[in-house]
């Protein structure tokens, strides 16, 4: 794969989250054309200033769903139903990933309720099955832009990796649509003009049908009046001719592509004109403009991503899955992940100076033009951050910490290792966050002192805790002048909190002058090593309908002292219930806690869980039993099991690890069941239960690696 090729995927996935932000927060009924007129007027940034905003459908699913190719070890084909597994295994039921409106409002509520019920796709997003108007609303052409993504230059493979995905929860124009979205993005790669990556979108429609007439359509009109001005005669023209009466659903796919055919046009093909038209035509606004955010952050790179949408994003993206972990998304990182899987499906290499971070580990290398990993400032008066070539410790690129200022104080430089609800402006779409960096790992970064006048640089590294927000400092280090210096600390334990901020204080003294100017380069920031720490359950907040640092489905914890109560109600469909945490990539790992069964047949410590429905449970199953279960795709296959007397309101320690292939269970610190299995090499730790009951977790500890 060609540099150029990956950077335009990255800019790609900037343009995707830029789009969902800009036009998310006018999404609701609420905001009518016309109070969009009125209130906003000609839009020229964003409505809102975040910080970090929660991704809604638009981001979860492009980001989640493609994981269905690695899952399902790359098969040459895609058929629909490993998309419904995917679906199945990420989201957790109610809440995050999509918008639960209610089976007769939302489709991909509906389309999640019918996987559930074992109605496997496409038939769970069929026409028959569904009708006609929610088989037709927009979902289907909105979680599509990642197969256009990892297909570039083949908009053929694109339309038809859409399609199987789309068809989980869509069908008819839904269907076409991803089709047409996806081989837009793809043919951008490539394509040398928008008249010719719409052409290429077109070649994957039927010949007759609402979705290519709509293209067409807003196509000739432009035509016909081409100023920037005549986009709202345009838009006029759309409701008039594809009527909410003659496509009903309030959502529906085929008005809402012809306002994404109709900014881009209007637009010019420029990613920020386009996707400020697409918001101020009203209909669907996030997932418009970030549909077209994709496929125009592609066709014109990084250099055609403007600096008023990419710089409040800051490489990051939030997420609403089962994983904690996965919900952190560093965006120049993802463009690694997914340039990798595009090669093993395409064949091909990375550039050869691009490094992928083993998974579970994080390596901030600064790969492309202003991908800032997340970095922040405290002081942003006397200190600038900016990303500049040639200066590397190794790669293209590394960031620049320029400090300008008289007696210039230091500053903290600094990531975060997860989000908590105080980070956050608002509540939807529920997210989950657990700590990429955790006690026991090792933290290192390369720095360089370049002074305009004699000065010592010291660096202090420290992390914050994040559910006291207390700091921790690290040994200091003197930057030598003019010489790269690797920085490094052990994570020490944090008396069971998790990680908030990974940092470092930067304080640059002269020797004269009182007036500070030079520069701090600073690259390969890395996170690696084994993991061993403890969750104090007394210091963890509800959050977001969840309890830190714990992403629960089909289940509810609350907080009770030192202790966490763990819920399962009798649900319909139910396989299991799961509390996950930690990193989605440990290996070998060991958990253990104590656990009081207060009602109900089981309680269980969870290993290597890749979702909600693929992972191992070790623990108390059933009255008088113990077993090692190993939870696939809705089925469970009990791999060990012995018999073992334990008593409803007693209090047992448990101990659950896993070593290569061999699972192993503790019981009081006596080992009473084993069993070997290969079907899951790595996953998230966890608690459950194997059905309804109610149980009382406490002195939960986590150790691996990845």
């Amino acid at each position: 794969m060609e540099r150029e090729t990956l950077e335009k995927l990255y800019a790609g996935l900037i343009g995707m989250d830029a789009g969902m932000r800009l036009g998310a927060p006018v999404e609701n009924p609420f905001w009518t054309y016309e109070r969009l007129q009125c209130y906003y007027g000609d839009i020229r940034g964003y409505l809102r200033e975040q910080r970090y905003y929660t991704a809604d459908d638009d981001v979860n699913g492009p980001l989640i769903f493609v994981r269905a190719l690695a899952d399902n070890a790359m098969p040459e084909t895609l058929a629909p139903e490993m998309v419904g597994e995917t679906w199945l295994n990420y989201t957790r039921r109610g809440m995050g990933m999509f918008w639960w409106g209610g089976e007769d409002v939302s489709t991909e509520h509906r389309a999640y309720m019918n996987l559930r019920r074992g109605v496997k796709a496409p038939r769970s997003g069929s026409i028959e099955k569904n009708g006609k108007t929610a088989a037709e609303q927009i979902g289907g052409q909105i979680f599509v832009d990642t197969w256009g993504l990892i297909c570039p230059g083949d908009p053929a493979r694109a339309a038809d990796l859409a399609a199987a995905a789309a068809s989980v929860s869509h069908g008819g124009s839904g269907v076409d649509g991803a089709r047409f979205m996806a081989a837009c993005v793809a043919a951008a790669y490539t394509a040398p003009s928008l008249d010719e990556v719409l052409d290429a979108g077109l070649r994957f429609l039927p010949e007759k049908c609402d979705y290519r007439r709509v293209v067409e359509t807003v196509r000739a009109y432009h035509r016909a009046h081409p100023a920037e001005a005549d986009f709202r005669a345009c838009r006029e023209m759309i409701a008039r001719e594809f009527s909410d009466e003659e496509y009903p659903g309030g959502y529906h796919i085929v008005p809402n592509a012809g306002i994404c055919i109709l900014a881009m046009l209007y637009g010019k093909g420029e990613l920020g004109r386009s996707i400020e038209i697409s918001v101020m035509c009203g209909y669907d606004t996030d997932c418009n403009a970030s549909s077209i955010g994709t496929i125009l952050g592609v066709l014109g790179g990084l250099g055609g991503v403007p600096e008023r949408y990419r710089r409040p994003i800051n490489d990051l993206v939030t997420l609403s899955s089962v994983s904690g972990y996965l919900n952190l998304v560093d965006l120049s990182d993802k463009a690694k992940e997914l340039g990798a899987l595009s090669c093993r499906m395409h064949g091909g290499a990375l550039p050869e100076d691009i490094v992928c971070p083993k998974p579970g580990e994080l390596r901030m290398d600064f790969p492309f033009p202003g991908s800032t990993h997340g970095l922040e400032l405290s002081d942003k008066a006397e200190h600038t951050l900016r990303i500049v070539p040639g200066k590397a410790h190794s790669g293209a690129y590394c960031a620049e910490l320029m400090t300008d200022g008289k007696r210039a104080g230091p500053v903290d430089l600094s990531f975060k290792a997860m989000l908590t609800r105080p980070d956050l402006h608002e509540e939807r779409y529920d997210p989950v966050f657990t700590a990429k960096v955790n006690p026991g790992q090792r933290v290192g970064v390369w720095m360089k002192s370049e002074q305009t006048a004699p000065a010592a640089v010291t660096v202090t590294p420290f992390v914050r805790r994040a559910m006291t927000g207390e700091r921790v400092n690290m040994p200091a280090a003197v930057l030598s002048e003019g010489e790269w210096t690797e920085i490094v600390f052990t994570v020490p334990e944090l008396g069971g909190d998790a990680v908030h901020d990974v940092g470092w204080t930067v304080e640059t003294k002269p020797d004269a002058d009182p007036w500070v100017m030079g520069r701090v380069y600073v690259d390969e920031i890395t996170v690696t090593g084994a993991m061993d720490y403890a969750v104090n359950l007394s210091l963890q907040r509800e959050e977001f309908s969840q309890l830190t640092p714990f992403a629960f489905n089909d289940c509810a914890g609350k907080r009770e002292g030192d202790a966490m109560r763990l819920t399962a109600a009798a649900l319909p469909y139910m396989t299991g219930a799961q509390a996950f945490t930690g990193n989605y990539y440990l290996r070998d790992t060991a958990v253990s806690a104590s656990v009081t069964v207060e009602s109900g047949e089981s309680a269980l410590v969870l290993l290597r869980g890749q979702g909600t429905r693929r992972y191992y449970a070790l623990g108390f199953s059933a009255p008088g039993e113990c077993a090692v279960l190993r939870y696939e795709d809705g089925r469970v296959t009990k791999l060990a099991a012995a018999p073992f007397v334990w008593q409803p309101g007693r209090e047992y320690a448990l101990r659950a690890e896993a070593k290569g292939e061999v699972l192993t269970l503790f019981v009081n610190g006596t080992p009473v069941l084993e069993a070997s299995d290969s079907r899951y090499a790595y996953g998230m730790p966890g608690l459950g239960l194997t059905a309804a009951g109610e149980t009382l977790w406490r002195a939960l500890h986590i150790s691996g690696e990845c």
